[in-house]
Parts: C-alpha cells; structure tokens; sequence
C-alpha cells in the first residue's frame, strides 16, 4: 500500500519437504510476474501486463527432518546487520516454524507502526472467520419507482470495469457481467441508484489523507466500486475515484445504455420490487491472495469488515467494526494481541501498533506442523522475494540468497519499514520471521531487512 506522507518502497517457504515441491517453487520464481504492490510499498507506477501461467508451488507442513538452527548462531549472524545504524529502532522475533522455539528476538514487545504488514492480521483473521471459498455478491435489483434499476452493494471493491477480470483481481466479476444479467431479465432502466450496502461510518479512516486517493494509494472505503476504486485497472498506482461508487454506478449506466446524469447513490435503504439477478466476487483465497501481494489497501478494508459483519451480521461495519472484528478473532485463536493498537486493516494509518511476537504468531499459526490447509493459504497468498508482488525486485546482490526462499509481507511509511514472512534455511528448516523498523529511511532500511531475511535463508545456523 502506497501510504500517505509516504516514501514508496515495495513490502519460504517454510518446510518443502519434497524435492519436486522445491524445484517446483524455484520455477515459479523465475516464471511468475505477479506485479508490484500497492502497499505501503513504493515503486514507480506502472501499468501491469496480464499475469502469465505458471506453477503454483505446493505448500506442505513443517516437518522435523531438518535440523534446528542454533539460537546462538543465529544471534551471532543477525547482530551486525541489526546493529547497523541503517536498521534503526529494530525489533523482531524469529521462530522455529515446528517446534515454536525463539531463535532471535530483539525487543519482541514493542508495539511498533507495522504498515502493510498490518494486513497479515486482516488475513488471517479472514481465514479464521471465513471459508476459504466465501464471495461477496452485488444485487440487481427492479426499484419500486417504475424504470429504476437499484445495486444492492454486498461490499465487493474488486468488479471490473471490462468485459473480463483486470489483472489485479482475476475472477471477479464484471460490469459487463452485471450488465448481462439486467439485459437477460429484460429490464431496460431508465435510472440507476445504488442502495446504501452494509457499511457504515466515514470513507476515510483514521489519519488517511484525502490527497492519497489521487495518489493512487487508496479510495473511500464504500461497499460497491469497481477495481478497487481505480480509474485504470491495470495500474496499481493508478488515480482513484473520490466517489467510487457513484463512478461504479455510471460505467454500469453506459453498458446499459442509461444517461449517467440519472444515477445516484442512496444514503437510505431503496424500496424494491424484486431480485434481478446478482454477481459474485473471486473466493476468498485468491482476493486475500490481492490484496498481499499488490498490497490493496481498500480490497483490505473490504475484508476486514466481511469478517466483522460474518461475527456480527446485524450491524453495519464501519473502520472500528473491522479492526475489532479483526482483533477478537485472533485472540480467539489463542494469539496475545497484547500491545495491539489497530485504527485500520490495512495499514495506512500511523496510529496502528502490532509487536513483533504478534506477527511472528500470526505467521506461524499459518506454517507450523498443525496449521490446516485453510490456514496454509496465508503463506501461499504471499509475495515472493525477487518473484512476486512488493518483493519482485528486491532480494537481489547481498540478499540474493534469499530469492525464491523468502515469502513475506513488506510494510513502508515514512521513517517506517516491515518484513515479516516465512523463509526455509538450507537445511530445510522453516522460520517464521518479523522485522519491524523505525527511525530511518525505509530506502536504507529495506535493504538491512532484506540481508537478514536472506541470512536465515543462507546459514544452517549449527
């Protein structure tokens, strides 16, 4: 998530057990082009070319086999590079992945500005409180006002504005699919409104600058937009909507032939006369997988506030809803969110804090040996180092070894810089990592968090 006031930078395995399974992510490193991240990750906009086919690593529990690393060694690899004045006010926490075992920290405590890694809660908390198959449907809808067709929001930021899915959410529905769907029930409206959706409360939350939404780095967070409120789809960057469902409302209006000055958004529920047909947003699993690897701060202020309204169906999400919904269901897991301090899901805010040892649990509730397959997805929705997302170009030079190896969600506000992920050494030992740093230049920092992701990744550490 590109962040406001922000120098823009971009924001493992654990256990391959098998040998094809690891050829297998290697080839994927090489082939897959997963775009950059609109995180609080910065890189220069471009526009992203439409993802090419490739193997999707298999992802299998950690196992045993492989030896421990030696805490000792490992403090002993990790301290000059966390040390280095260009880390900062580091904290972080590495564990073992099987056995759970601290084998570094350094003031795991601390609640720390976490940017975008704030969103491996959002996910995990999804997956928790979700299925990991679960859509968001948008109605159409026969208003009672003759010649009126209503959109009944469900909360699904990611339908396209084309004929076909945009490559920052592949699967999700389309304009030109809703469209079809009036035009087969032989409905020709004359109007559109859009119904209020299940939100509640401002579009902006708290400390989010209005200028970042020409920025490109988010949208007001309404129930119903179209590719995340961008005005180009295929750009992460792209400049977004300041009324996206207003704008979301219009393009539908032109595929249906209908004047766009006729369409409003409704700040009361809509009188209708019956269904129409409605349109399903992409699983769950593949809009988590989005939202980390470009980072999408709406599409992650969309998810949190499905998980709060799933724990709380009868009343309206607003940005406290998600991140209490967010929080409780963690805790419910068994994690300490002691020191947590959420003001959004996704990242934005400075006012968010989350230790190091949270993270650390978050992540390896994902990959250790008991983690289910729904919670293993987590790990496979994450970016990879020198192969995906936030970490496609970094993890080169001195942290070269950690290409491929290293999956991990980055975090960037200014003077703040996350990495926390999973990363399998060379014996084939899986880690779970966090890395939070304060106080410097993330164009500095980035670097020092790459070299120790890629020293865990590089030392046996025995």
């Amino acid at each position: 998530m590109a962040e406001r006031g922000v120098w823009r930078g971009r924001s493992t395995a654990w256990r391959i057990v098998v040998s094809v399974v690891v050829l297998a992510l290697l080839v994927a490193v090489v082939v897959a082009a997963l775009l950059t991240e609109v995180d609080d990750d910065d890189a220069p906009a471009h526009t992203l070319p439409a993802s090419p086919a490739g193997p999707n690593p298999g992802l299998v529990p950690a196992g045993d086999a492989a030896p421990m690393p030696d805490p000792a060694v490992v403090a002993r690899v990790l301290a000059p590079l966390a040390d280095s004045p260009a880390a900062g006010d580091l904290a972080g926490r590495v564990v073992d992945d099987v056995t759970g075992q601290v084998l570094w920290e350094r003031n795991p405590d601390a609640p720390k500005v976490p940017a975008s890694s704030t969103k491996l809660l959002t996910a995990l908390a999804a997956l928790t409180q979700l299925p990991a198959d679960a859509r968001v449907d948008t109605v159409l809808a026969q208003g009672a006002e003759p010649g009126t067709l209503v959109v009944i929001p469900g909360g699904d930021p990611t339908m396209s504005r084309g004929a076909e899915p945009g490559p920052l959410f592949p699967d999700s529905a389309t304009v030109v699919e809703a469209a079809d769907v009036v035009r087969a029930a032989g409905v020709a409206p004359a109007r559109i409104v859009v119904a209020p959706g299940p939100y509640s409360g401002p579009g902006l939350g708290p400390g989010w600058s209005p200028g970042e939404i020409a920025a490109g780095n988010l949208a007001p967070v309404e129930p119903w937009m179209l590719d995340a409120g961008r005005m180009d789809p295929a750009d992460v960057y792209s400049p977004r909507y300041a009324e996206p469902s207003l704008a979301a409302g219009r393009i539908l209006a032109r595929q249906l032939g209908v004047d766009p000055e006729t369409v409003r958004v409704s700040a009361e529920p809509v009188e209708t006369t019956g269904e129409i047909g409605r349109v399903w947003s992409a699983e769950l699993v593949e809009r988590l997988r989005s939202m980390l690897v470009h980072s999408d701060n709406v599409l992650a202020e969309a998810v949190c506030r499905e998980v709060a309204l799933a724990r709380h169906p009868d009343q309206p999400a607003d940005f406290a809803a998600g991140t209490a919904a967010v929080v409780d269901t963690l805790a419910e897991r068994g994690i300490d969110m002691s020191g947590v301090k959420l003001d959004d899901c996704s990242g934005m805010s400075s006012g968010n804090r989350i230790p190091a040892r949270v993270l650390t649990d978050v992540l390896r509730t994902a990959s250790g040996p008991d983690a289910t397959r729904e919670m293993r997805d987590l790990l496979d929705t994450l970016p990879v180092a020198a192969g995906s997302g936030t970490l496609e170009d970094r993890f080169s030079g001195p942290s070269g070894a950690g290409a491929g190896w290293v999956r991990a969600k980055t975090g960037t506000l200014s003077g703040t810089s996350a990495l926390a992920g999973t990363v399998t050494d060379v014996d084939g030992r899986s880690m779970s990592f966090a890395l939070l740093s304060s106080g410097t230049n993330p164009a500095e920092a980035r670097p020092v968090l790459d070299r120790m992701a890629a020293e865990l990744r590089n030392c046996g550490c025995r």
